[in-house]
């Protein structure tokens, strides 16, 4: 028994005819249309996705880890320097550590610290080399992952230019990062009771919660700034300061989060022994890629404003190559090729005829 199908009503016309109509639309597609910030959060997904955010964020933590090593060195380095000039200093760090690492191990610490003080020349001189080197490694990582979000060649420009750039963004980014982290553990440390207690507020209803709020808001608008000059600095082109602005909203927010969730998780990891040993190398990774994931997810943002896209170079397609082929027959040539012989065939024979008469004629 054959099938029947009957035309849909909203296709067809008044003559009956259904004629072609565009598929409908689906869930995702009509929130887009009807929510310019969801196209606008779909869109950042879609360049994230399609330019690999997370690969890029995964390669940075590693350059970010790499680097982290010389630069401690570098500092652990001027500390020495300036120990040495400073005896009763030095005597309350050694103090501190018999205070706090009893036994053998206090003794191999303070056995270091006098190494490090002793040994500060070659080690602020190693650091130094060591941390210029991978310090701008990281940086141009972390600019070549942020020019990717906006379809960019993040290797355009003169090299020592480049270079220059990066280590000058590679300080600006250390004091960044001190400055918004610091911000997060003053806020939930106690040197905001001690505070209260010198100003005398400590007695007064609703403080804890007044300075908790404080602290947020004042941390809010550090990461505001920071993520203002990442948007801005990090891709290799012009970003329109409108863009940045909304990406270095986005950006706080998210850091914030991510912030005081890290604040919990190390003050917990830390608590036990096994945390003690393994946590802070693997939290500090953790910490980076997700704080270079977000770094990601912002430049993708920014980069898919419609005033970014707008001002976007759009490349010239790759010119056509047009090959004009020429379909052979094989049959219709071979058949060519069989009457050439047959002619050439009876044209021998009636020369080899024509022949034979002539000399019986003589």
């Amino acid at each position: 028994m054959a099938s029947m199908t009957a035309p849909k009503d909203k296709t067809t016309d008044e003559y009956g005819i259904e004629r072609v109509s565009k598929d409908e639309p689906g869930k995702i597609d009509e929130l887009r249309d009807r929510w310019p910030w969801f196209d606008h959060v779909m869109r950042m997904q879609e360049r994230f996705g399609q330019m690999g955010g997370t690969q890029y964020a995964a390669g940075i933590t590693y350059f970010s880890v790499l680097s982290m090593f010389p630069i401690l060195m570098l500092l652990f380095a001027g500390v020495a320097f300036a120990l040495v000039k400073n005896p009763e200093a030095l005597q309350w760090v050694r103090d501190e550590v018999d205070r706090a690492v009893s036994g053998n191990m206090g003794d191999s610490i303070n056995k270091i610290i006098d190494t490090a003080i002793q040994q500060r020349g070659a080690i602020a001189g190693i650091g130094g080399v060591t941390a210029l080197w991978s310090g701008t490694s990281w940086m141009n990582h972390l600019r070549y992952g942020a020019s990717k979000m906006w379809k960019v060649d993040p290797l355009d420009g003169n090299f020592v230019v480049r270079k220059i750039w990066d280590l000058l963004g590679l300080v600006c980014l250390l004091v960044a990062l001190v400055v918004a982290f610091g911000i997060t553990a003053a806020g939930s440390s106690g040197l905001t009771v001690h505070l209260l207690k010198l100003l005398g507020l400590s007695d007064v209803p609703g403080i804890d919660v007044i300075t908790s709020v404080v602290a947020v808001v004042v941390g809010l608008i550090a990461n505001y700034l920071v993520f203002l000059w990442l948007m801005m600095y990090l891709p290799r082109t012009r970003v329109p300061l409108k863009s940045a602005a909304k990406g270095a909203v986005l950006g706080a927010v998210a850091f914030e989060i991510f912030k005081q969730l890290g604040s919990l998780f190390f003050s917990n990891a830390l608590q036990n022994p096994a945390g003690a040993t393994f946590g802070p190398i693997i939290g500090l990774m953790v910490l980076f890629y997700f704080i270079w994931m977000i770094v990601m997810y912002c430049s993708a943002f920014t980069a898919t404003t419609e005033r970014a896209l707008k001002q976007a170079d759009v490349p010239a397609p790759e010119p056509a190559v047009i090959t004009v082929r020429r379909d052979i027959d094989d049959t219709a040539a071979t058949s060519r090729k069989a009457g050439l012989i047959g002619t050439g065939a009876a044209i021998g024979a009636a020369v080899v005829g024509m022949t034979g008469i002539l000399r019986r004629k003589r």
